[in-house]
């Protein structure tokens, strides 16, 4: 391999090792983010490369490349997740066996993704986390890999396609490089997106101010918070036309909050709240507001808020530590809404992915597929939303315009990028999307059995890796995709699936809710 390295004469680049991981093989680099190996490899060549992005910064991208007969002539990049630093081998080991050339970056550090403490005084590391070592990494696997493949009979093999799959903070990777580089990548599959970072870590902080301290009368316990969920979304889910303990459309559903008053007569007594806990839990599902104005969007009904709102929250007052005012004596209970004022000021590396007018990456022939959790607890889904719309005004396209390139799904009961949410245990939530296999850092389960893509429904309705190559590669547009839930979350045995519609469409049954084909699509009623 450091032969290939010496053809290209890279700057600043370094082999840390190259070598052969035979079939059946398992990966050797774990990290604080991503502690399990990938297992059950094809046979490939395992890259790790150092380099150097600055005077006082690199980072660490690894790359993983299939034996010359089984590579697809693709890539397929992966982010990471929350503050976190490390290789995502357990993602790249899932799409080598796509046949993908697989990438990915440590983005300049090693820590676990609540574990923000590397970015104190580390400006240079802020902007590799943000988008640089990304971007570096995908600009050298673009050289480096077709000189790879290359033998001594044939130029240069091209790389048809360029792609990316990301979640949380992976997702917010993949949108803030197509808008500053529109030609990193040719299709874009992004989860439960944090795009607002400066936006989102700031409401983080600020929702478990809301129920502190722990002794106020308006403080909420955890065990409280998950009985009144689960009340919720059994409202909600007698809405939505069919009771199956999922809630389809927490956005269009209606609950009177002083049902859950325990001196309501209709209140379950083990699921209800004081007049002082009843304002803590409507500010959960409201929008954080500064000045009237809204910065970010409250939980949807059926996400459960006891995650954040339970106590101190490293991924939010961590932000303000770390990388906005670099005092560790910062802490969450001094947090005010001038905190956000200089957060937005000051947007530690450009993070925040908020240039909206993508017409580069559209006229480039460029394609996004989003979609988001609509029970996730840490980035509501509103957020994926609101991102869509911002697209359409700075754009100024009409929203069948916009699904010419980018589609939103969301999917009902689903946590934070993988399973289900736990008061929503039979949502059907796997698309073969970023993380799904492996889950998150020991968090959330995903699914074991699989080494890739969805057992016995391999095809572009079932799987959003394929969806996401048809339609850049053959122009056909992802309709719907169809979620499935594995039976105690392991392949092959199917419990049930769901179809997903395009925002602002829902499917709503007409028939067996196990039966994907018994859905139609309607315009959804989301407020605007």
């Amino acid at each position: 391999f450091e032969s290939v390295l010496r053809t290209l004469q890279l700057s600043a680049t370094t082999v840390v090792y190259a070598t052969s991981i035979a079939a059946g093989g398992s990966s050797f680099d774990p990290s604080p983010e991503y502690p399990m190996n990938a297992t059950n490899l094809p046979g490939l060549c395992a890259v790790k490369l150092n380099v150097k992005s600055s005077d006082t910064s690199s980072y660490n991208m690894g790359i993983l490349l299939p034996e010359k007969p089984h590579w697809n002539g693709r890539l397929m990049i992966t982010g990471n997740g929350g503050f976190g630093g490390g290789i995502n081998y357990p993602d790249m080991g899932e799409y080598t066996h796509y046949g993908f050339a697989a990438v990915s970056t440590d983005t300049g550090h090693l820590s676990d993704i609540e574990d923000g403490s590397w970015a104190l005084n580390n400006p240079e590391g802020i902007i590799d986390w943000s988008y640089r070592a990304l971007h570096g990494s995908v600009e050298l696997a673009k050289q480096i890999v077709p000189a790879y493949y290359r033998d001594n009979k044939t130029t240069l093999p091209p790389i048809e396609y360029s792609y990316y799959t990301g979640c949380a903070t992976g997702g917010r990777q993949g949108l803030r490089l197509l808008q500053l580089y529109p030609h990193d990548f040719d299709g874009v599959l992004v989860g439960d997106a944090a795009w607002q970072t400066t936006h989102l870590q700031s409401w983080s902080t600020w929702v478990p101010l809301q129920n502190y301290p722990p002794e106020s009368s308006y403080h909420v316990p955890q065990t409280l918070f998950s009985s009144l969920t689960a009340q919720m979304t059994k409202i909600c889910d007698s809405q939505d036309g069919v009771t199956d303990s999922i809630v389809l459309e927490p956005a269009n559903c209606r609950i009177d909050y002083t049902t859950l008053l325990c001196s309501s007569p209709s209140a379950s007594q083990d699921a209800c709240v004081t007049t002082p806990q009843f304002v803590t839990l409507q500010k959960m599902f409201s929008p954080y507001t500064v000045n009237g104005t809204i910065i970010f969007q409250g939980l949807p009904f059926g996400a459960d808020p006891s995650i954040l709102a339970s106590g101190a929250n490293s991924i939010g007052y961590g932000y303000f530590q770390n990388f906005v005012y670099n005092d560790t004596s910062y802490n969450f209970t001094s947090y005010t809404d001038d905190d956000f004022l200089a957060a937005v000021r000051t947007n530690p590396g450009r993070a925040t992915a908020h240039d909206f007018d993508i017409s580069s990456f559209k006229d480039s022939g460029g394609k996004i597929i989003m979609y988001h959790g609509y029970a996730d607890p840490l980035i509501p889904a509103g957020s994926s939303i609101e991102y869509v719309k911002h697209t359409l005004s700075a754009m100024d396209l009409e929203e069948a315009q916009l699904s010419s390139f980018l589609r939103l799904f969301l999917i009902p009961g689903m946590n934070h990028c993988v399973s289900s949410a736990p008061t929503q245990p039979g949502a059907p939530w796997y698309i073969a999307a970023a993380s799904q296999i492996a889950g998150i850092a020991g968090r959330l389960v995903g699914v074991s059995n699989v080494t890739h893509s969805v057992p016995e429904y391999m095809d572009a309705k079932h799987d959003s890796v394929l969806a996401l190559m048809r339609w850049v590669e053959e122009g056909v547009p992802p309709d719907e995709l169809i979620a499935t839930k594995f039976a105690n979350e392991t392949a092959p045995v199917v419990e049930s699936q769901r179809t997903l519609c395009p925002w602002p469409r829902v499917a709503r049954s007409m028939g067996d809710l196990k039966c994907q084909k018994a859905w139609r699509f309607v315009e959804s009623n989301l407020p605007s």
